[in-house]
């Protein structure tokens, strides 16, 4: 039995990174013939610093709304198929209320904010397992939408999609010019191979086994699967899915980022006593690791399930396969596109 596509979709958080690759996705997606028309919806207070920076398009809509207010949203929904959230931080409390609307107007699916792999902290000496706020914020979302009323009818079904560590911008040529520094890195230390310019070292932090494996997936890659599930609906009911790009380790991610680049990649090690250290006691962690949009704590949190192999799922629980249209991105590649193309045009190779 096949299902129609989702032709009318609900954006939520367009104006991230995350979120501006979904648009860009769902604009030129990998499935031929899926053209989905698709609603953006931005606050109020942020109307006007932001809706110049969603593309003028024939399929996209621009929607203003109060993100707390069930019944206006219900109406603003209401011919809409599925709602893709791609809200982070403090966005994703606003959740809440957009499940009510969605509901209330029909809304057949719901993608909420995911994306990720929520690590646990095990604190050594402790019987117990610590989440970081952020991971928690989801989990707690989570729960109640699978038991929301519209959810367990099957009025509405779910697809939550997992990732590995998260890598890489959206395409800049289909967005306009970066406005207030919209498009530039925002992670001097964690990320470093992100930096606009190429610095003339790499300082690169390697927490645990430098040769431990861990997954990563580039957010291009997952803004296609994210296009994909939309385009077939069947597959991706009440489904929990991971997409995963490649599967490597810090060092051989240090090791592209030098071969790529032309530059000496410092590294930076952390042993995992230290890391758990910095976490127990954030007022310790270096003035370095503190360069950062995120709470230090949570990157080494991150960082020591990649250096003690437990940043990985089985094989069968990984869904690569399901949407054969989308092509991954191996870190490689994605190196030679990134730091490589900067090497060549700055004359470093």
């Amino acid at each position: 039995m096949t299902e129609q596509p989702y032709n009318t979709v609900a954006l939520f958080g367009a104006t991230g990174q995350i979120g501006r690759a979904f648009l860009d996705a769902l604009l030129h997606p990998s499935t031929p013939g899926y053209a989905p028309h698709v609603k953006v919806f931005l606050r109020n207070e942020q109307w006007d610093a932001k809706a110049s920076t969603i593309p003028d398009d024939a399929r996209v809509e621009k929607v203003r709304a109060d993100f707390g207010d069930v019944g206006q949203l219900a109406r603003q929904l209401e011919g809409v198929d599925a709602l893709v959230s791609a809200l982070n931080g403090p966005g994703i409390d606003a959740q809440y209320a957009i499940l009510d609307a969605a509901a209330e107007a029909g809304v057949k699916r719901f993608l909420p904010s995911e994306y990720g792999s929520e690590h646990p902290w095990r604190k050594p000496g402790d019987d117990w397992t610590h989440f970081h706020p952020y991971f928690d914020i989801k989990q707690r979302f989570h729960e109640h939408m699978l038991l929301h009323p519209a959810m367990v009818s099957r009025k509405m079904t779910f697809t939550i999609i997992g990732t590995g560590d998260l890598c890489g911008l959206p395409p800049l040529r289909r967005w306009l010019p970066s406005r207030g520094g919209a498009h530039r890195p925002t992670e001097t230390y964690w990320i470093g191979w992100a930096a606009e310019g190429l610095p003339e070292r790499y300082v690169f932090p390697i927490v645990g086994d430098p040769d431990s494996k861990y997954e990563v997936t580039k957010i291009t890659d997952l803004a296609q699967y994210v296009a994909a599930t939309l385009a077939h609906p069947a597959l991706s009911a009440d489904a929990f899915l991971n997409v995963v790009s490649d599967v490597v380790s810090q060092q051989e991610i240090a090791d592209l980022v030098a071969s790529a680049s032309g530059r000496p990649v410092e590294p930076d090690y952390v042993s995992e006593e230290e890391a758990h250290a910095y976490v127990a006691h954030p007022e310790t962690i270096p003035e370095r690791a503190r360069q950062s949009r995120f709470d230090a704590a949570f990157w080494y949190i991150v960082r020591i399930q990649q250096g003690t192999n437990k940043f990985r799922r089985h094989p069968s629980l990984v869904h690569n396969d399901l949407f054969p249209e989308v092509k991954l991105t191996r870190m490689q590649e994605y190196f030679a596109q990134t730091v490589g193309q900067k090497a060549m045009s700055e004359g470093g190779q």
